[in-house]
């Protein structure tokens, strides 16, 4: 009995570490055509999320409006100061107001 607790020991410990993140860098920078276009909508490539691959930002047209809805904005409407958000696209917890005004919690990675 001590070997196989021992045994589904290290196999759960061997799940966990493929779990961890790991020592590598970004995916590769994007191409000169990718940041060209991406910087051409106003934006800018940044290594973001928990993938750590490069994504193209973009500021939003609405960004620090007042908004009561999820519907007020392009991107989300923040329940914490009730303005649009400035950018997309997040990543992280965000809390927001849905298409009602009802106060969600989105995890975006």
């Amino acid at each position: 009995m001590k070997v196989m607790s021992r045994c589904l020991v290290l196999v759960g410990a061997g799940f966990l570490a493929a779990c961890l993140p790991t020592d590598d860098k970004a995916e590769a920078e994007p191409s000169q055509n990718e940041r060209q276009a991406c910087e051409a909508k106003g934006g800018i490539n940044e290594v973001a999320g928990k993938a750590q691959q490069y994504v193209c930002i973009l500021p939003l047209a609405d960004a620090g409006k007042t908004c009561e809805t999820g519907s007020d904005c392009e991107g989300f409407c923040l329940s914490e100061t009730k303005q649009c958000s400035a950018v997309t696209p997040q990543f992280g917890c965000i809390p927001h107001l849905d298409e009602t005004g009802r106060e969600l919690v989105i995890c975006i990675d």
